[in-house]
């Protein structure tokens, strides 16, 4: 039997944003030093898909933003991998991994 970790992403608690038809804007508000971040294009598609699917695991993720923008998988995994650190080290996203039992 084996295990397998995923990390599951959402939008951290303490971040507030607004969305219009340009993209997202949003900000930690736990942070003294955060500044608005602007998430426009395929990361507003991001964080819309966090916010509506979140808590979504890497993979599921991956999925969808490929079916949406009908590319591969394998195409975007490094840039949304680098945006998703970048959310979290902003304090905008949070992980947790999760353990399964295969």
């Amino acid at each position: 039997m084996g295990h397998s970790e995923t990390q599951q992403w959402r939008i951290a608690d303490a971040v507030a944003w607004t969305a219009n038809s340009d993209g997202i804007v949003a900000l930690d508000l736990e942070s003294e030093t955060a500044h608005p971040t602007a998430l426009l294009g395929t990361a507003a598609f991001v964080w819309d898909e966090l916010d509506a699917n979140g808590p979504i695991d890497t993979e599921h993720l991956l999925r969808n933003i490929a079916m949406a923008f009908e590319v591969g998988v394998d195409e975007i995994r490094a840039d949304v991998i680098d945006l998703l650190a970048t959310l979290r080290d902003g304090g905008l996203a949070t992980t947790k991994v999760s353990t399964t039992v295969e």
